[in-house]
């Protein structure tokens, strides 16, 4: 349909300012006019987005997509679906894959499988590490030029402080930075759950929140000496908000992300044995969520990122101590980010900011805004509509959430990615 006019949407755009009810119209896949009342043309396909709202479409720096090498769980094209439905159209996969994306030619090869899948941006992160196994670096500035957008070895921590410092100048360097899952390995090793009353009633084996504080507080104090970007990923615990609140007052170019489940789930998830439940960082009480809440809503945390973390159905059958940690995510962001817009944390401006345009800019892209002349990436939603989390409105190919069975409020109706209607919900 080369005219699609979208009328009575409250169009959010925090890059230009705008709050207040428009028609839209796309011709041709770029935004042509912005304007109340727009009569529709003969042949336009409409859409009535009155009660939606209209937003940039969504960037979420952290998904793992299992490609190569772990495909069973996860592949570009269903983590493709999963995202747009999910209202996204740039997503960063992690390194973490086998083998990990370490060499230049797997960087162009994820970006080759994104562009054929065609939903949405599939970017790569490079490794931190040569298999990320913590020791000798990449060649950043090579992993950089084929498009690797940031380095991490995220599912795992840099433990060698001397690499990690080494890691933050080398990346400063070119232009980039480094995002580090932060945990001590000393101290979490073997844990399962969070330090807390319930690991203790149902004798899980404990990881306390330190094994995250010191690490934090390690990259902080990291980049507050090398003048460095360092980006701490899936903050989770009441201190490492306090530590990075800190850094950020000392100057520090720190920047901090949280997760969807740590925003909304706490360990009590547990109380069944389903390991469902397990991640990592793992969930954790409920003065932790309600800090991780209010670093968000300051801008302590800077956005929100999920760690979409795929697994399949039988290893999260596997006990407790077997199964991975992680969680799927890309299609509940929105509506957790939205439960805290009702609950008066922020306003849809700041939830707008946190999902879409904070995260790009952070990654070095244009934020998608609602210009005119602009490629349409728009995403449209309804803040009210509930709907059922069950397998066959999870896109991933896995089905590993805790959510599972239970009804979320806030729905994506339409993803736009380079001008084209991606996802119809």
């Amino acid at each position: 349909m080369d005219l699609i006019l979208i009328k009575n949407g409250h169009v959010i755009d925090p890059e230009n300012n705008i709050n207040d009810k428009f028609d839209i119209l796309i011709e041709k896949g770029n935004i042509r006019r912005i304007d109340k009342n727009i009569e529709p043309f003969s042949g336009c396909e409409v859409i009535d987005a009155d009660e939606m709202i209209v937003s940039p479409s969504f960037t979420d720096i952290h998904v793992h997509l299992r490609d190569p090498g772990q495909t069973y769980k996860e592949d570009i094209r269903t983590g493709s679906m999963a995202a747009v439905a999910g209202g996204y159209t740039t997503v960063v996969c992690m390194p973490n894959t086998l083998p990990a994306l370490d060499d230049a030619s797997l960087i162009r090869y994820v970006i080759e499988k994104g562009e054929e899948v065609g939903l949405c941006r599939v970017l790569p992160a490079g490794a931190i590490t040569k298999g990320r196994r913590g020791k000798e670096l990449t060649e950043m500035a090579l992993l950089k030029d084929a498009g690797a957008v940031y380095f991490t070895d995220d599912g795992a921590p840099v433990m060698d402080s001397h690499v990690m410092r080494k890691a933050t100048e080398y990346a400063g360097s070119i232009g980039s930075f480094v995002a580090d899952h932060c945990e001590d390995l000393s101290l979490s090793e073997n844990g399962v759950a969070h330090e807390g009353e319930i690991a203790a009633a149902l004798g899980l084996p404990p990881l306390p929140p330190e094994a995250e504080d010191t690490m934090v507080a390690r990259d902080c104090i990291i980049a507050i000496h090398t003048g460095m970007p360092v980006h701490i990923c899936h903050v989770s615990t009441k201190v490492a908000v306090e530590v990075i609140t800190w850094a950020k007052a000392m100057g520090a170019e720190v920047t901090a992300e949280v997760t969807p489940h740590h925003l909304s789930l706490s360990d009590a998830e547990w109380l069944d044995f389903d390991c469902k439940a397990k991640v990592s960082p793992p969930l954790r009480e409920e003065e932790d969520i309600e800090a991780v809440r209010w670093a968000l809503s300051s801008g302590i945390i800077d956005f929100v990122a999920t760690d979409h973390a795929p697994h399949a159905h039988h290893e999260k059958m596997l006990e407790h101590h077997a199964c991975p940690p992680g969680m799927i995510g890309l299609q509940f962001a929105l509506p957790i980010v939205l439960e805290l817009v009702k609950k008066d944390y922020f306003d849809m401006k700041r939830a707008i900011e946190v999902l879409s345009t904070a995260p790009a800019r952070k990654i070095g892209i244009q934020p998608p805004s609602i210009v005119e002349g602009r490629k349409a990436e728009l995403t449209i939603f309804n803040p009210t509509e509930s709907w059922e989390v069950n397998e066959e409105s999870i896109l991933s190919k896995s089905k590993n959430t805790p959510l599972l069975g239970r009804k979320l409020i806030g729905k994506v109706k339409y993803t736009f990615y380079d001008g084209k209607i991606v996802y119809k919900g």
